[in-house]
């Protein structure tokens, strides 16, 4: 009986530690059950490391060690997709990464740019990843699923259609960048044209603009259209001059616009004047159409100031090199009347206003340039200018730079000065009947060197007097 007893004790003591020795196993299989969306089995899970939840920055981080393949069909496999994003500059970035290298050429992408469609396929590729369909959220990226025909993998990746999409190729793969873009218009640029090749013209008095694209390429916009998404555009055209693409843009008012060059796009704001431009001035050239002004020896006031403050003027303010946005109140021989001037200012929402005259007197001895403001519209302006600070200046700058005699700086109550909304002034530039300064202000070269003077001191200003926008 005590043998048996003895039998029975040592069995169970056997039984004991054999179910100790298995309880870690069990344990272990347990804590690596798939929590995520992609299905595995579980014991291929080691060899994943996949996150389902945006950990600093992270969306989805599939990491797979391939099985064994056959290498003689497969180039490589596909074996990490990652999704993070660029906290520095808020962009997003997808990376397709293979076990090995392979040509890049071989990769092809394509993108459906209106309905937010990325392709990228992966020929003779094997997919470690598995099937996968996956949403993400609070992302640039709205979904991505990956498929396989035969020995090539497909990735399809739908994205917001408003983000600017550039592609990265690697050795072992390829990446793609999704940054936000906040545009008024958005346009495809054909191959070998850049930014920098695309001139404009603004004609803002009648709310519309033209990007001019050189090359024939109407055909291009046919087959890639171009958006535009901003209420305040009416409408938009494409045409062909000659050997240039123009695009027309017609706005419901007065708008300022900007453009920029991303990737292969050309991305379009379209707003308000003081939410476009740094800077803004009115530039007004005296009289117009009916009203000659001043008169002597043939010469009319109204071309001169035309001449000088529009036509010689535009050059430097519509330059690469400017930092200010100029509206003409005149841009023609037109008649304008000075309550439309004074007006105008707050129409295109300018920081300054400038106008040109040339002064006249019955006696011919009289010459010299002269610059006024007006003393009930001298209060400090939102850039912390005064009239009067204005007129000092550029009287100061014609001085230096003009071989001209100055009358100084004087007081005035002129109608485009004193309903005004911002620092306003009137330059004398010189005596058209003066038996000096006739052949000086009628002279193209000192027009010329004038043009140069006003810009440079009206760009100085802002320079000295920040708007702060």
């Amino acid at each position: 009986m005590k043998y048996y007893s003895s039998l029975i004790r040592l069995l169970l003591t056997i039984l004991m530690i054999s179910i100790l020795s298995f309880q870690p196993y069990i344990a272990s299989a347990e804590e690596t059950t798939a929590t995520g969306d992609v299905e595995v089995e579980t014991d291929e899970l080691e060899d994943i490391d996949y996150d389902t939840d945006d950990t600093d920055g992270v969306f989805l981080d599939i990491d797979v060690i391939p099985d064994d393949y056959d290498h003689s069909v497969y180039s490589a496999a596909l074996s990490t997709v990652y999704l993070e994003e660029n906290t520095a500059g808020g962009d997003q970035e997808l990376s397709l990464f293979t076990d090995r290298s392979m040509d890049s050429e071989q990769i092809k992408t394509s993108i459906e740019e209106e309905k937010g469609v990325l392709t990228c396929v992966f020929p003779n590729t094997y997919n470690a990843v598995g099937e996968l369909k996956k949403a993400v959220t609070n992302s640039f990226v709205k979904n991505i699923s990956i498929s396989k025909t035969e020995s090539t993998v497909t990735v399809t990746i739908k994205y917001q259609s408003t983000c600017i999409v550039s592609t990265t190729y690697d050795e072992q793969g390829v990446s793609f960048t999704f940054s936000k873009a906040s545009y008024s218009i958005r346009i495809h640029l054909p191959e070998g044209v850049t930014g920098n090749q695309i001139t404009d013209i603004d004609y803002y008095y009648d709310h519309k603009f033209v990007l001019k694209i050189p090359g024939k390429w109407k055909s291009f916009y046919d087959q890639y259209p171009i958006l535009q998404r901003n209420n305040a555009i009416t409408s938009l055209k494409v045409s062909q001059s000659g050997n240039h693409t123009l695009i027309t843009v017609k706005t419901s008012r007065l708008q300022g616009y900007k453009y920029e060059q991303q990737g292969d796009y050309l991305f379009v704001n379209v707003n308000d004047p003081r939410k476009i431009y740094k800077n803004i001035v009115v530039l007004d050239a005296g009289h117009g159409g009916k009203d000659f002004g001043a008169r002597s020896r043939g010469a009319k006031e109204k071309n001169i100031n035309f001449k000088i403050i529009y036509t010689l003027a535009k050059e430097y303010f519509n330059s690469s090199a400017s930092n200010v946005k100029a509206y003409w109140s005149r841009y023609n021989d037109k008649f304008i009347s000075l309550s439309a001037r004074a007006r105008f200012a707050s129409e295109v929402q300018a920081d300054l206003f400038v106008s040109l005259h040339m002064n006249s007197a019955p006696n011919t001895r009289a010459n010299g340039m002269e610059v006024y403001y007006a003393r009930s519209n001298n209060d400090v302006s939102s850039m912390g200018l005064k009239s009067q600070t204005l007129a000092r200046r550029m009287h100061d700058q014609l001085e230096e730079n003009l071989s001209i005699p100055s009358r100084g700086v004087k007081k005035a109550e002129f109608y485009v000065l004193r309903h005004n909304t911002v620092p306003a002034i009137l330059i004398e530039l010189g005596f058209i009947s003066g038996n000096r300064d006739h052949n000086k202000i009628t002279s193209s070269g000192y027009q010329k060197n004038a043009a140069k003077n006003i810009y440079d001191c009206i760009s100085n200003v802002f320079k000295s007097y920040p708007t702060g926008r």
